[in-house]
């Protein structure tokens, strides 16, 4: 898990959820009430991907919280 403090000075916590073979998500929830949102991440095992959260620099966190839609939405993996 790691925290992020976004432009706005919100605070998110990060997180990596497993979503299919070879796929998991980095799950952005914000404090509050609010609806997280989720990108993709290609990795071979839960291990991999939060190493790969692990070595992720602020600018490349906040780059990937751009990039993420609401977690309510269908993504290409299909949920």
């Amino acid at each position: 898990m790691r925290e992020l403090t976004d432009d706005q000075q919100g605070c998110w916590r990060v997180e990596v959820l497993f979503a299919s073979y070879g796929a998991f998500y980095l799950i952005f929830s914000p404090p509050g009430a609010g609806e997280p949102y989720k990108l993709a991440i290609a990795a071979d095992s839960q291990l991999e991907a939060e190493r790969m959260l692990a070595a992720m620099d602020e600018t490349t966190l906040r780059q990937s919280l751009g990039q993420a839609v609401a977690f309510s939405e269908t993504t290409e993996l299909g949920f």
